[in-house]
Formats: C-alpha cells, structure tokens, sequence
C-alpha cells in the first residue's frame, strides 16, 4: 500500500472515530431529495435561513448532550430559555447596557441549571421528574413577572447578534460553532468531559473509581443551562422581543437533534459534532416542508417519527452489542 493510501486510509479511519458521523448520510439523502423537488431549497439565501434557524436548536441541544450522555434528562430548557430571555430584556431596557443584558440571562441560565443539578445529584430526584417540575415552575415565574405579556427590546446593537451577518454569514452561525467547538473540547479532551461519559456508561463503577460523580452531574446541567441562556440572547436577539409563552416544545427539538445525531439516550455515548448535524437536520426538514407546501402540523409528525426511529436503531444497537 502506497502512502496515498495510507493517508486516505488513515483520514478515513479517523473520521469513522468521530461520535455523529452517521448523521450525515440521511443529511445527505435529505439536501439531494429537496434539491430535486423544491427550487429555492439550495438558493444562497435559503441556506443561509436554514442555518440561522438550526442556531438556536444546536445550542440548545449541545448544552442537552452533556445532559444525556451521563444517563439524564432536561426537560426544563424551553422555560428557561422564555425566562432568560425576560430577564435579559428587562436588564437591556432598564439599563441601556446590551452586555450586562448578556451576562444577566446567562447568570439566569446557570442559576436554573445548577438547581437542576444539585437536586438530581444529592438529593436523587430522577432527573425526569425534576426537570420536569422545573418545567412547570419556571414557566410559571416567567409568566408571572410579564403577566403574560411580551416585552419589547428597542437596542441597535443589540438586534445584531441575531440578525446580523459577517462575510455574508448569519452571526449566529459563527456562535452555534464557536459554543460547539468549546463543548467538543471539554468532552473529548478534559477530565471533565470523560468523567461525563464515564458517568453514563456506569455510574458505580465511575464512583468506585475515586470520581466525584455529583460534582460532574451538576457540571452537566450547569453547561446545559448555560447554553440554553446564550440561546436565549440569540432568539431575543432575531425576534427583539421577549415572549413568556417562547420556547415551547424547544427542549423536544433539542433531545431529536442530540438523539439523531447518534448521541445514546441511555448515556455513555455521544458527541458534539453529531448533536450539531441533528439541529441541522431538524431546521432542514422544518424548512422543506414548508417549501414543499405541507401543514405546520405534519412537521410535528415526521419529528416524532425521527425521534421513535433514532432511538430505535440505538436499542437494537445495544441489544445487538450485548448478544455478542
């Protein structure tokens, strides 16, 4: 074998190692099919729609493979983005400070997530029940402080983050890689990041092991929540109002996308790259249809069904892994 070859071979050998690389061919099968039937699908300005439309899932969702990969859950995510946004638009018109507004919602993020955390990993609470209480209750504060109202953001600058472009690119695009990127290094190159996976694959013996497990769980929905947060300024940012009833069903969104992108929903395995084609592939398929003239209410169906097939395919996986 000449070192051609090699080369190939081993470029080939590497990408095959990266966790999320199957989701590229249904992409593929997807980006041809509507090519083929639709007109404006591969318009420069489309892709550009498509991409800053993924923004807001893929930042949701890397914060939720953090989550999923040790073995949880986080239900909480479309109310905690409704209430970042509030207090973020709050701080913004009050103070006239776009940056202190930033700060303010990501403060907001983290303080959900690491409550998410703490009570998941000390007192126990299945991590369903919790976020899905947190669900509830943040929803409800978010309602309370507007009393059900949208509040207006009347900030320039501010307006830039969601709906401005560098070099004829959505900005953010550049966000949703940069939050990717920096996620992708914590869990594949920190202690961190394989304490998280170790967690999922076999919390016991993870402990056993001399890791702090709670301290690592927190960590997960403390990351979570901060992506949800940074989200958050992008949604406000596109829309330059925040709405108490925003980001219904996005924690959905954000679990079909982690769990398309080959990410287990039983923990110990998954990646960021993966999480990221998944959101790509969700805004892909909400864009096509609509482009193909089909009912709002179809996209729901064809999600669902994505969600039901992905996980099957990673139970017959597991089960076929078992039986060897």
């Amino acid at each position: 074998m000449d070192k051609t070859a090699e080369k190939k071979d081993s470029i080939f050998s590497k990408l095959s190692r990266v966790s999320g690389t199957g989701a590229l061919l249904p992409l593929l099968i997807i980006i041809i099919f509507l090519s083929i039937f639709t007109k404006s699908f591969l318009t420069t300005s489309n892709i550009m729609q498509v991409l800053r439309q993924a923004a807001v899932y893929s930042i949701m969702a890397t914060g939720m493979t953090f989550v999923i990969i040790t073995g949880g859950i986080d239900l909480s995510q479309g109310s905690v983005l409704a209430l970042c946004c509030v207090t973020s638009a709050f701080t913004i018109n009050s103070t006239g400070n776009m940056w202190l507004g930033i700060i303010v919602a990501i403060l907001t993020g983290a303080v959900v997530g690491l409550v998410n955390g703490v009570v998941v990993a000390y007192i126990k609470i299945p991590a369903f029940i919790m976020t899905l209480g947190s669900l509830y209750v943040v929803r409800g504060l978010t309602l309370y402080i507007t009393n059900s109202t949208q509040v207006a953001v009347q900030h320039d600058k501010f307006k830039v983050i969601g709906q401005g472009f560098l070099f004829n690119i959505p900005i953010p695009v550049y966000i949703f890689l940069i939050v990717g990127a920096i996620a992708y290094i914590i869990l594949e190159h920190t202690a961190t990041g394989r304490y998280i996976f170790a967690i999922g694959s076999n919390e016991a013996t993870t402990r056993l092991s001399g890791v702090k497990v709670e301290r690592n769980i927190i960590k997960a929905y403390l990351f979570s929540g901060i992506c949800v947060a940074l989200a958050a300024v992008v949604y406000l940012s596109r829309l330059s109002a925040a709405q108490p009833t925003a980001g219904q069903s996005y924690e959905l969104e954000a679990i079909a996308a982690v769990v398309i992108g080959g990410t287990s929903i039983a923990g110990g395995e998954g990646g960021i790259f993966g999480t990221l084609v998944g959101a790509v592939i969700i805004a892909i398929i909400r864009n096509g249809l609509v482009l193909l003239g089909v009912g709002s209410f179809f996209t729901q169906i064809v999600v669902g069904l994505i969600i039901v097939g992905a996980v099957s395919l990673d139970v017959i996986r597991r089960r076929l892994a078992m039986n060897k």
